[in-house]
Formats: C-alpha cells, sequence, structure tokens
C-alpha cells in the first residue's frame, strides 16, 4: 500500500526531522520510503514542509502528489495554509489548535483533529523540543502507516542517548493523544 504523508509548520519546529525518521523507519521494515522537504529561506520562522512517501513498490517521485496527501499534521498556521490543498477531501489533518487557525470550509473538506502537540511537549514531557516526536507518534498511530513500536524504536536509536528518556515520553503521550482524539 502506498502513504502519502505531509508534516508541515515553521522552521526550527522539528518537522523535517520527524519525517527523517518515520522514513527510516519504513525502510527497515523492508519498504521504499522517500523524504522530500520544502523550507523558505528564512529558515527559522518560514513555512516548512516534509512530504513523507513509503511504498512497496519502488518510489519515481519524491514528493506527495498534490490533491492525493491523505495524512498532513500541522503546527504552524503558515505551513498549514500554505500546503493544506494538498489533502485529499476526505483526509485527515492535525493541527495544534493553539497555532493554527483552520476556516469553516476547512472542517467541511477534512477530518481535521485538534491536539495541542507544543503545549504536550512543553508541559507534560517539559521539554519543548520534544514536539516533533509527539507529532511523529501522532501520525504513525493515526495513519496506520507503519509498526508503531518499530518506529518508535527506530526514533530512540537516532536521538542524542540524553534525550532519550524524554522522547520515549513524548512519542508515547502522542500515541495516548492519538487515541483518545479518534475515540
Amino acid at each position: 500500500m502506498k502513504y502519502q504523508l505531509r508534516f508541515c509548520g515553521e522552521g526550527g519546529q522539528g518537522v523535517i526531522t520527524a519525517g527523517e525518521i518515520l522514513a527510516k523507519a519504513a525502510i527497515k521494515e523492508g519498504r521504499n520510503a522517500f523524504k522530500a522537504s520544502t523550507y523558505t529561506s528564512q529558515v527559522r520562522g518560514g513555512p516548512t514542509k516534509v512530504d513523507i512517501i513509503i511504498d512497496e513498490n519502488e518510489i519515481f517521485f519524491p514528493y506527495a502528489v498534490e490533491g492525493e496527501v491523505s495524512f498532513m499534521l500541522s503546527t504552524a498556521d503558515k505551513g498549514y495554509k500554505s500546503f493544506k490543498d494538498g489533502v485529499a477531501k476526505g483526509g485527515i489533518i492535525v493541527i495544534e489548535p493553539n497555532l493554527v487557525h483552520p476556516s469553516k470550509s476547512d472542517y467541511e473538506d477534512w477530518k481535521i483533529y485538534e491536539i495541542p502537540i507544543i503545549s504536550i511537549a512543553k508541559d507534560e514531557v517539559g521539554n519543548v523540543a520534544t514536539q516533533s516526536v509527539v507529532a511523529l507518534a501522532i501520525a504513525a498511530y493515526m495513519s496506520k502507516c507503519i509498526d508503531i513500536q518499530a518506529l518508535k524504536q527506530t526514533m530512540l536509536d537516532m536521538v542524542p542517548a540524553k534525550t532519550k528518556d524524554a522522547n520515549a515520553k513524548a512519542f508515547d503521550l502522542g500515541i495516548e493523544y492519538a487515541q483518545k482524539a479518534i475515540s
């Protein structure tokens, strides 16, 4: 099965790192995966996105096909507004409700879930830098694109040793909040 996911936000929020972890975990599972990033010249503060393609078959084009993205997660309004139209009608969009503000018609076009990703990282994990791991876990759970435990292990293998405990907690909280959101 082919998955086309998109993470977007602003430079410095870690969406590109989350995409790298997801693609690497899919490759470890024996599937083909590609991560393609787009960001403005304003590295910090400008809109960023990363498309992650996961497929059993060979991947010939590294970006998600606009209008066919099945899952998007956004932690910034700039990124949301810049890249939401690539999501298929009826697709899933997860937003950081404190920073992303969909229109009423957006709620009609997509399944939008509000999960306070940054607050979870800052207030519950105690490290705002773990927001990309919270987002990664939410994306994996809601899109069902990868084995959750394999992804968690890949993430733990990639983060610095001194941050493993915080990132493990962030991952588990992401799963917990995703479960609550869709129940």
